[in-house]
This record gives structure tokens, sequence and C-alpha cells, in this order.
């Protein structure tokens, strides 16, 4: 059966939420219950121990389906435009972070009277205080720039979405007999 990368890895989530329900047969038995007890006891293992393993024939089915994921993301670049992808948002949350988020540096000119007054101050007999004056290093064309260069990367990011979304719907893996088996008792399709 073939099916897309994108139905896969839906198809192995599942698997895993499948997984991790609590078994339907008892894990315990009130032997104070049954006057055959051990019987009881016996059928109650037996039953749950046929739930555990159907949940570790679907770990198996699910890892063979991640394996055959991984393997088709290799072969079809997938893995490669993941990479590209982290990559780009890693620099648009740096830009971010570091410059669009900092104070702009006004025009030096204003800057320029500012500091003019502030050592007048200083420099008064009365003064005896600290003086600073800080100023971002980020200009308006700095920012401008890399205001241009984060929308730049943002057309990027939707690009590598837009092909992932393609490989991901167009590239088709087989699942093996046996995991079609245990999707099917699953009624998982």
């Amino acid at each position: 059966m073939k099916v897309s990368l994108r139905k896969a890895n839906a198809l192995q989530e599942q698997l895993n939420e499948a997984i991790k329900t609590r078994p339907s047969a008892d894990h315990e038995v009130n032997v104070i219950d049954y006057e055959l007890w051990r019987s009881e006891v016996e059928n109650a293992q037996t039953k749950y121990y046929k739930e555990v393993e159907r949940k570790l024939d679907m770990v198996e089915a699910r890892f063979d389906i991640r394996k055959r994921i991984a393997n088709h993301n290799t072969l079809c670049g997938v893995t490669n435009l993941l990479a590209d992808l982290n990559q780009v948002e890693s620099q648009i949350t740096t830009i971010q972070r570091w410059i669009l988020q900092r104070e702009v540096r006004q025009k030096d000119e204003v800057l320029e009277k500012q500091r003019n007054r502030k050592v007048a101050r200083a420099e008064n007999a009365d003064f005896d205080g600290y003086i600073s004056m800080d100023v971002s290093v980020i200009s308006r064309n700095d920012h401008d720039h890399w205001t241009e260069k984060l929308q730049e990367l943002k057309r990027t990011k939707a690009k590598f979405n837009d092909e992932l979304l393609s490989l991901n719907i167009k590239t088709e893996l087989e699942l093996t007999p046996e995991v079609v088996k245990v999707l099917k008792q699953e009624n998982l399709i």
C-alpha cells in the first residue's frame, strides 16, 4: 500500500496515540471475588498480554513507518529543505531580536544638540552629579536595510514551506503488509 509522506506521518502519530491508551484488560484481579481465582488470574493475564502484544505490534509498525519516512525525506530532499527552513527561521529571529526590536538612533544633528546641552550642564560649576548619554548603534538606514532583509527571509520561508508541502503530498512510500495489517486492526486505514 502506498501513502504520501504526509499521510504516513499522520499514521505514525495515530499509532503513537493508540500505543499510549490504557489497555482495556485489567492488569489486576481481585482474587477475593472468585472461588477459582487462579483460573481468573490466568484468563486476565492472557487478555492483558494479548493487548500488550498488540501494542508492541503497533510500536513496530510505527517505527517501520518512521524509518521509511526518514529514508524518503532524505531521498526527495525534505531533510535538506527542513535544515534550510530552520536556518531561515533562526535568521529571522536573530534579526528581529537583535536589530529590529532595538531602539533606532536619532539623526546626528539632534544627537549633537542633546550632547552639547548635557556637556554644558556638566561643565556648570554647580553640577556635581554623573552624566551620560547612551546612543543606539542602529541607524535608521540600518534598520530599514534589516527590515527589507527580514521581508526577503519571510518570502524565502514561505517558498520553503510551499516546497515542503508539495514534497510531503507528492512523495509516496510503500507500507509493508505487516504494517498495513496492524493499521487495519487499529482501524486507522
